[in-house]
């Protein structure tokens, strides 16, 4: 588990200030973030040392108000991050890709970062991007098909209704269980099976199936060993069931969590597709990729995983 930040007291200088947003980056840092995820972690730092409970994101102008409580504090650690890193925060603000196959190519949907309340909706229309937050009077709301990088307007015409109805509960889903992803413990196994996935997304989309597969199943053994390990869980790293993600899965199914074996036998390959010596279709790459968000969506949703991973 992580260790849990603290801090002596609110500070009431700029010294004192200094001080705390030296150690929130010193903490942030050994967390395993880069300096463009910082800023957005800052609040989750500040509850766990004052139990701060504030808005993410205040009016920049609260940063040359007096004190260093409340929205003022958060305005002025974003602007501490501005000053300290520069150009360094500037990133894609993501919880991570995922393929998604609509007509007869696979598109990469981005899951960007949302905060509060984002209605969704689909629309055939590309144009109608949806709203950003207090824009037109009204809360932020999000066209789906926008959030496919390149999707062309044609084919958006083209699409059944029943294939737009599929995507947004897809787009949902698959934004629940990678801002889920984004919550985890930052611990090496679970921070290796997050790269493991976005590399079989990208391999995924530059067409090496046989590799997508492959990382697809290193994200769940390392999904699963990782969680395993925050319950103190013995599991083999080694022998015939040391890569098995059924074994695996059975030792999670003995406190009570039930993986469907279905989607590990789906993230399930040999070591020879990363070689070549085994054909992989596009299909079976993308039904890999999808296995794994369908873990994590399982143990997402199952309260005694959720137990563990409560901070302490």
């Amino acid at each position: 588990m992580e260790k849990k930040f603290t801090w002596h007291a609110y500070p009431k200088t700029q010294a004192e200030f200094e001080s705390l947003m030296l150690a929130v980056d010193e903490a942030l840092t050994l967390r395993g973030l880069e300096p463009s995820q910082r800023p957005l972690h800052i609040g989750r730092l500040l509850w766990e040392a004052f139990n701060w409970n504030g808005p993410l994101f205040p009016p920049a102008e609260l940063v040359n108000q007096p004190g260093y409580v409340g929205p003022v504090l958060m305005a002025k650690c974003i602007r501490w991050y501005s000053d300290y890193y520069g150009d360094k925060l500037k990133a894609d603000f993501v919880y991570g890709f995922v393929p998604v196959k609509l007509g007869n190519a696979v598109w990469r949907l981005r899951a960007g970062l949302t905060y509060g309340s984002v209605r969704v909706f689909v629309d055939r229309n590309l144009n109608n991007r949806g709203t950003k937050l207090g824009d037109r009077g009204g809360p932020a709301s999000l066209n789906v098909l926008c959030a496919i990088e390149n999707f062309p307007q044609g084919l958006a015409d083209r699409l059944s209704d029943s294939t737009l109805r599929e995507h947004l509960d897809f787009h949902v889903f698959v934004h629940n269980v990678l801002q889920w992803r984004e919550e985890l413990p930052r611990t090496d196994l679970l921070k290796m099976a997050r790269a493991d996935y976005d590399a079989s997304t990208s391999d995924l989309l530059g067409r090496r199936y046989g590799q997508a597969r492959w990382a697809a199943q290193q994200a769940v053994e390392k999904t699963l060993k990782g969680i395993l390990k925050l319950t103190s869980t013995p599991f083999p790293t080694g022998g015939a069931n040391g890569h098995n993600l059924l074994h695996l899965g059975s030792l999670f199914e003995k406190q009570g969590i039930v993986i469907a074996p279905s989607l590990l036998s789906l993230a399930t390959c040999s070591p020879k597709i990363r070689y070549g010596e085994e054909a992989t279709s596009e299909q079976q790459a993308i039904g890999a990729n999808h296995a794994v968000l369908g873990i994590l969506d399982i143990l997402r949703t199952n309260p005694l995983i959720e137990k563990v991973l409560q901070p302490e």
